[in-house]
Formats: C-alpha cells, sequence, structure tokens
C-alpha cells in the first residue's frame, strides 16, 4: 500500500500530472460561484495567474531553460570515475537498478537507463575485476524474477561469472537499495564501494549508502543527461529536456523527503 501511496503523490508532484492538477484547480475556479464584484474580480485574477504559472511550468519542463536550473546542480559534482586514482582496498562495485519493462512481446527486459548503469558496471569490472553487487526488486502486483536477477543475467551474458556478482532483490526505492546491500555486504570484509547509477541520480543515491556505510563511497556516474552544446531549437519546446526535467524534478522531490524524513 505504501508503494502505491508514494507513487500516487510522486505523479502529482511531476509532470503531467502537475499540469493536469493545475487543469483542475483552474476549472475548479471557474465554476466557483461569487456574489460580490471584488470576489469574482479575485476569481478572474486567480484564474489569470493560475493560467500563467500553468504556461510558464509547461514551457520550463520542457525546454533547456528547465534543465540549467534543475538538471545541471544535480549533475555538476559528479565526473567520470579515473580509477586509476583508486587505491588497493578490497572493494565492490554496486549497480543501482533504473527500471525494467515486464509484459513485453520478449517477456521481462532491462530498461535504457538500467542498460546504462549496467554497462557502465561492466567496463569497471573488466579494468578492476572487483565483485559486483545489483540491486532492484519487483514491484508489488508483477510477476517473474526481479530487477537484480534481470541485471545478473545480462552481465553473465557479457561475459561475468555468476560468481563475482551478489544479489540484492528486494530493494524498490533508493534508500532500500542502499540499506539491503549494505546489510548484505557487512562483515564480508568490503572497505569500499564503487557506485554506479546516472550522475543526476548519485546526489541522492550517495546520500542514502552514507547513512548506512561506515566505510569509503566512491561515484561513478553511467549517463551524464546535460549538454553543454545546445542550440535554439533547444529552448523550444521539445520531448528530450521534457524527459531529462521530470528525473531531474523526481530527484529534487526525493532529495527534499530526505530533508524532512531525517
Amino acid at each position: 500500500m505504501v508503494y502505491y501511496i508514494r507513487n500516487f503523490i510522486a505523479s502529482l508532484l511531476l509532470p503531467p500530472g502537475l499540469f493536469l492538477l493545475l487543469i483542475v484547480i483552474i476549472i475548479l475556479l471557474n465554476f466557483k460561484r461569487v456574489i460580490s464584484y471584488t470576489e469574482q474580480r479575485n476569481k478572474k485574477r486567480c484564474i489569470f495567474w493560475g493560467l500563467i504559472f500553468l504556461l510558464f511550468s509547461v514551457y520550463i519542463f520542457s525546454t533547456h531553460f528547465g534543465e540549467l536550473f534543475l538538471v545541471k546542480p544535480l549533475e555538476n559534482d559528479y565526473v567520470p570515475l579515473d580509477i586509476k586514482t583508486l587505491s588497493e582496498e578490497k572493494s565492490v562495485i554496486v549497480i543501482l537498478g533504473g527500471g525494467t519493462k515486464r509484459g513485453t512481446p520478449r517477456g521481462e527486459e532491462i530498461g535504457t537507463i538500467t542498460l546504462s548503469r549496467l554497462y557502465e558496471g561492466f567496463k569497471l569490472y573488466q579494468r578492476t575485476g572487483y565483485d559486483i553487487v545489483v540491486t532492484g526488486g519487483t514491484p508489488p502486483g508483477m510477476s517473474g524474477i526481479s530487477e537484480a536477477e534481470m541485471m545478473r543475467d545480462v552481465l553473465v551474458e557479457l561475459g561475468i561469472s555468476s560468481q563475482d556478482i551478489i544479489i540484492e532483490d528486494k530493494a524498490l526505492t533508493t534508500w532500500l537499495n542502499a540499506v539491503n546491500t549494505t546489510d548484505i555486504l557487512d562483515g564480508l570484509g568490503y572497505r569500499r564501494i564503487i557506485l554506479v547509477t546516472d550522475a543526476i541520480h548519485m546526489r541522492r543515491s550517495l546520500s542514502s549508502f552514507e547513512k548506512n556505510w561506515e566505510y569509503k563511497l566512491i561515484s561513478a556516474p553511467a549517463e551524464y543527461l546535460m549538454e553543454s552544446e545546445v542550440d535554439v531549437l533547444d529552448f523550444l519546446p521539445n520531448r528530450v529536456s521534457l524527459d531529462n526535467n521530470i528525473r531531474a524534478m523526481h530527484e529534487w522531490i526525493g532529495l527534499i523527503w530526505y530533508i524532512f524524513k531525517g
């Protein structure tokens, strides 16, 4: 139940649910009965500014302007990992799941976000030989194997021995990725986690692991959304910017939630 409530609230705070919520509020204001001239004027003013805010929100979320304010601050602090800088220490590569597709003609499939993280983890494994943890569960109501098991299968297909892969197959949130993974690793002698996820997701991921892991944490960003080379078309509404800004807004909401959760 908590899973559904959390996702329902998130759907109202993120586009397109946010846009629909604003439209519903404006429609309700339009049908509100007023008696006095002052009330009527206030009603028109609220509707006018509500429409302005809606249009502004749609434009910001669907253009590169939004990425400058939402995506860039999340990614700026995380540079690609240079393994030459790593000291000799017993380490493990932790790859966070980023979503799956179920019920396709192929059955269960890894999503593109997860696939990019797996590729980054695979490259790190090739260069270091460190063990790998894959983490991700099965959403309620879904059948089949867990996300972590799908991730393991992909890595095995790439040539990694299943003996070098540890599975955490219960977590459905970033916080639980950290809690469950560190519980598994506790007592196994690892002194450093190399954390693999997208740059936009790294701040929240590190925050989760820092609260549950007493040893070293190294970030290894798998994908960057922010592009420095843009043209005038990027400041027109486009699907790529909308997708990027929705993902960024999801991260900001998560970080704010962490502040309240403590």
